[in-house]
């Protein structure tokens, strides 16, 4: 649920202390003796909107968005308990177990992240995004092994010759993918988080970037899919994309608007600035010739 800016009537998500719209601050000072609400918790300024729960007046720094999409005050979002997912279950459920229990719930319960826990760190959310890479990297080394143990067959037709590819080639391989694929794995998720947090903030959400690498992290789960043949790769961007707009909206409390511009802002840009530069690139070699 939005809240109308008193200036322009932009939708303003609960916890934005300025207008996305106009830019106008909503930290409004109480004029003396003026008949208008003023906050609860804040009684030098004006109120924003009321309280859901309570009823409570409340600033614009003092509004939240509750699990159930309620505009609540400071004092009944902190009594709100937040439910911890799976992985943070570690201790009681074993590391494997609350891994894969979490990977059921991101992929096809998305629509309850806005109960679960928002803060976490920053090496726990890394360690999921690891482990839901590990399986993809394991089908990747396999495939890459079994290919180069058959590339003599197709240069000899038939007659395999022992020097035309080391034997040690293949295990190498395999060995480089399974250590680059977890590493490359985490330091993608720290990037893409990053940028797509400056997304969200300038979209006025007010959690921190360890929210928005939790979420980045939580909405890899689908990337499982990567390791299953010929349509894995495929399916598993697309049904990732979708988990994270879920898990940026639930654990931010924010927009469905902003939340998919945290998504998809960052990667467009990416690939306007590509196309760029590919064309450019093609234009300076036409002149050339």
């Amino acid at each position: 649920m939005n809240i109308p800016c008193p200036y322009c009537q932009h939708p303003i998500t609960p916890g934005a202390t300025t207008c996305p719209g106009c830019g106008t601050s909503l930290l409004r000072e109480a004029t003396p003796q003026s008949a208008e609400p003023t906050c609860g918790y804040h009684p030098r300024r004006l109120s924003l909107a009321i309280c859901d729960r309570c009823g409570t007046f409340a600033c614009a720094e003092c509004l939240r968005l509750n699990s159930r999409q309620e505009v609540v005050c400071q004092r009944c979002h902190a009594l709100e308990q937040d439910t911890p997912l799976p992985w943070d279950l570690r201790e009681e459920l074993g590391t494997f177990t609350a891994w894969w229990k979490t990977v059921v719930a991101v992929m096809f319960h998305p629509d309850t992240f806005p109960t679960f826990r928002p803060e976490g760190s920053a090496g726990e959310s890394l360690l999921f995004a690891v482990l839901c890479a590990v399986p993809t990297s394991i089908v990747g080394g396999l495939s890459y092994m079994g290919f180069l143990s058959f590339v003599p067959y197709l240069l000899s037709s038939g007659n395999p010759s022992r020097d035309s590819v080391p034997s040690w080639l293949g295990p190498a391989m395999f060995v480089a993918i399974m250590i680059l694929g977890p590493l490359l794995s985490a330091a993608y998720t720290v990037i893409q988080a990053g940028l797509d947090h400056l997304v969200l903030k300038m979209g006025g959400v007010t959690r921190g970037f360890q929210v928005t690498l939790r979420a980045n992290a939580f909405s890899q789960a689908p990337w499982l899919l990567g390791a299953v043949p010929c349509i894995g790769p495929y399916v598993a961007p697309v049904w990732g994309l979708v988990a994270r707009v879920f898990a940026y909206r639930g654990l931010h409390r924010t927009s469905w608007g902003v939340a998919l511009a945290g998504c998809l802002v960052t990667p467009l840009l990416s690939c306007c600035l590509c196309g760029g530069i590919y064309l450019s690139l093609i234009r300076t070699l036409g002149g050339f010739n």
